[in-house]
């Protein structure tokens, strides 16, 4: 338990999560029953990876855009008043080769502290988020699923994989399945071992997803969260997705505008995923990343 002593009751703690689609902020308080109560959360689609992929650098315009991000979410936790937080940055600043010039601005002109962090811990955080947030009688297979890697994580078959590709990566590469299942090789191998765990998939794509099956026109955390899609229905969302112009994905309900883009290549990932694996159907958890590092903050 993470709660070991009484004085944490009540301590506000924050995180945010900078990543290659879009930058996020939780706000959530110490409870000695819940474990942790959310107080605030948002998304900002800034985009930082745009590009990455190609120039190796993160662009004058993304860099601006996130700053400003962070500096709202700098006085967004001001204002309720956390104690303790962490900000990291994933997989579009750790590979640019501008991430460092990013950390130093984020710190002079926002105050935010960010740590890059590599893609192991990144994918530690994700699944100590679903551990504690999502209550399953077997040990999942977790995935993470961002914007440029996708991390693979089952600590009871010591495995920790970090891979490049996400839904932002393969949108510019316009990367095909075949593409994408040669990436996926390494998960091939193993595949024997994941038999019957539970696959939980976190992040945007996988969110997304769970919204437009529940036809959200506003978006519902609590009933994403723990929600299920068999393959046929990935398949079917996909098959729509792709008969559909962008400007029509815009309007779909459940899924944000800012996403329309990308959401297809996401998807595709999810259905290659699940190939590769043999698996018939995902949980979506709600609870990742960013409750991990608040989990880790509480000690």
């Amino acid at each position: 338990m993470f709660l070991k002593q009484e004085r944490k009751n009540g301590m506000r703690y924050g995180a945010v999560d900078i990543g290659t689609n879009s930058c996020r902020l939780l706000i959530a308080e110490a409870d000695a029953e819940k474990g942790l109560n959310p107080l605030h959360k948002e998304l900002d689609t800034t985009r930082i990876g745009e590009g990455v992929n190609h120039s190796g650098l993160i662009s004058a315009d993304a860099m601006e855009r996130t700053i400003v991000t962070l500096r709202r979410f700098q006085e967004k936790m001001q204002e309720y008043g956390v104690e303790k937080h962490r900000a990291i940055a994933t997989s579009a600043v750790r590979e640019a080769r501008n991430g460092d010039d990013f950390v130093r601005r984020a710190w002079e002109e926002s105050r935010m502290k960010v740590d890059i962090v590599k893609g192991e811990e990144e994918a530690g955080l994700s699944y100590l988020g679903v551990k504690q947030g999502l209550k399953l009688e077997r040990s999942p297979l977790v995935v993470d699923l961002g914007g440029g890697s996708t991390e693979f994580i089952c600590p009871e078959e010591k495995l920790l994989l970090s891979l490049p590709m996400g839904a932002v990566r393969a949108t510019e590469a316009d990367m095909y399945a075949a593409q994408i299942g040669e990436l996926l090789a390494p998960l091939g191998k193993i595949k024997d071992q994941l038999l019957n765990r539970p696959l939980v998939l976190v992040g945007g794509t996988a969110s997304t997803l769970a919204a437009v099956k529940l036809g959200m026109e506003e978006y519902n955390a609590e009933l994403v969260h723990g929600a299920v899609l068999s393959r046929a229905e990935i398949g079917d969302l996909y098959n729509l997705l792709e008969r559909m112009p962008i400007s029509l994905r815009r309007r779909l309900p459940g899924l944000q505008p800012e996403r329309a883009d990308i959401i297809n290549k996401g998807t595709l990932i999810v259905l290659v995923i699940m190939e590769v694996l043999g698996e018939k159907e995902i949980i979506v958890s709600e609870s990742d990343l960013l409750q991990g590092i608040i989990y880790l903050l509480m000690g």
